[in-house]
């Protein structure tokens, strides 16, 4: 009986020790926490300068400066980046005023920001997990003015970037993002004006500052479409219209290649699908913007619904300069990893 008890007591205290020896789990602990993924994106552009005006490149220019210059607008565009300027036109009329070169002058030194960035070139105070686009619209800004002292000029501005699983947008004047998802929009920006065709812009003249700029963060998602363009797009076409031309290519590229041609199937076909589609909507937006903006008779555009709210008597689309990004939102499985700090 004595020895029944005694090693009912040793298991008893077997059973104690099995327990101690339990691994316990703190839910809390930071290092649990899923990581958000990381996005890329894949994309594509087009754009066409108002039709009565001359090219106002030069060869030394485009030795300079990085970014693309469209008429009076210019953008520059990466795989975690896209912006768009829109110089205002009006400057045209002043002595030696380059409205152009002044929007292309912006978001070249924005892309060299973010360049910077990347490579831990920049202020310590920032962090380079948490980039902040009304910060590179004020550094670049602030270069771009140096850069131009002596010109009169203004631009509008746009600047999204991806931050892990959020896109990051500022925003000022009256160009513009969209974003698609499954057929439907999910987030699209809304102009800042002063008055009527009096969109906020930096420059000459002007009392309005990179922070004065929209800002959002968007949630973003695989195969995400995102539409950044300067007014020349939003004036002349409607959402419905853009939403319309997106699915077309969508389905154009389907019935296409993305089924019988080059992209076949796996991993090489969504590569394809990435990099093609991008390129066929920006293309197809264009090209319906630009016909809006030449045809006086056009039935209808927003440009004209506005202009009839503020009491005037307008037929037909806008004609204007027209730059179209448009990316598709890649999952990156690998994240690109960061340049090293600079030795001091």
């Amino acid at each position: 009986m004595a020895f029944k008890r005694s090693a009912a007591v040793i298991s008893q205290q077997e059973k104690l020790a099995a327990r101690s020896n339990l691994n316990v789990i703190d839910f809390f602990d930071p290092a649990l926490a899923s990581q958000p993924p990381y996005f890329t994106l894949k994309h594509g552009a087009a754009g066409f300068a108002k039709s009565d005006k001359k090219p106002t490149t030069t060869p030394q220019e485009d030795a300079i400066y990085s970014s693309i210059q469209i008429g009076d607008d210019a953008y520059f565009k990466r795989h975690d980046a896209l912006g768009v300027a829109d110089g205002v036109g009006g400057w045209r009329k002043h002595t030696g005023a380059n409205p152009a070169l002044y929007a292309r002058k912006l978001m070249h030194y924005a892309q060299l920001e973010l360049d910077r960035i990347d490579n831990n070139k920049r202020p310590s105070h920032v962090q380079q997990d948490q980039p902040d686009p009304v910060m590179v619209l004020e550094n670049a800004y602030h270069l771009t003015s140096l850069d131009a002292q002596n010109e009169a000029r203004s631009t509008t501005a746009c600047i999204v970037m991806l931050c892990q699983d959020e896109l990051r947008v500022a925003n000022l004047g009256d160009c513009g993002v969209s974003i698609i998802r499954r057929d439907d929009y999910v987030f699209r920006s809304e102009e800042q004006q002063h008055s009527f065709n009096f969109p906020y812009q930096l420059g000459t003249a002007s009392f309005d500052y990179p922070s004065d700029a929209q800002q959002f963060s968007i949630k973003i998602e695989e195969g995400d479409i995102v539409i950044v363009a300067s007014d020349g797009l939003f004036d002349n076409l409607f959402d419905d219209e853009i939403l319309e031309e997106v699915q077309n290519c969508i389905q154009e590229y389907e019935q296409g290649d993305g089924k019988n041609g080059n992209g076949g199937g796996g991993t090489d076909s969504a590569v394809a699908t990435a990099t093609t589609v991008p390129q066929l909507i920006s293309n197809a937006l264009a090209i319906r913007a630009r016909l809006v903006s030449e045809d006086p008779s056009n039935p209808s555009s927003p440009f004209q619904c506005r202009a009839m709210h503020e009491g005037m008597y307008y037929q037909g689309g806008k004609a204007d300069d027209i730059s179209v990004l448009v990316a598709v939102v890649n999952r990156d499985d690998r994240p690109r990893e960061h340049s090293p700090p600079p030795l001091p």
